[in-house]
């Protein structure tokens, strides 16, 4: 799973952040580490949110 975001960093490849089905926010990675993914100054838990690709990149 760290080379989606790593994939993600590197080439700032934006995702869309989900919460229990829901969408939160779309966003570029800008850190991650094993518990959690910041997206533009924000920090998401890995195990509580899901990240997708966004169409069209």
């Amino acid at each position: 799973m760290d080379s989606h975001f790593d994939e993600h960093l590197k080439k700032s490849i934006p995702v869309q952040i989900y919460y229990k089905g829901l969408h939160e926010q779309i966003g570029r990675i800008t850190a991650y580490d094993r518990f959690f993914v910041e997206v533009e100054g924000t920090l998401y838990n890995r195990k509580i949110f899901t990240f997708i690709s966004r169409p069209g990149y």
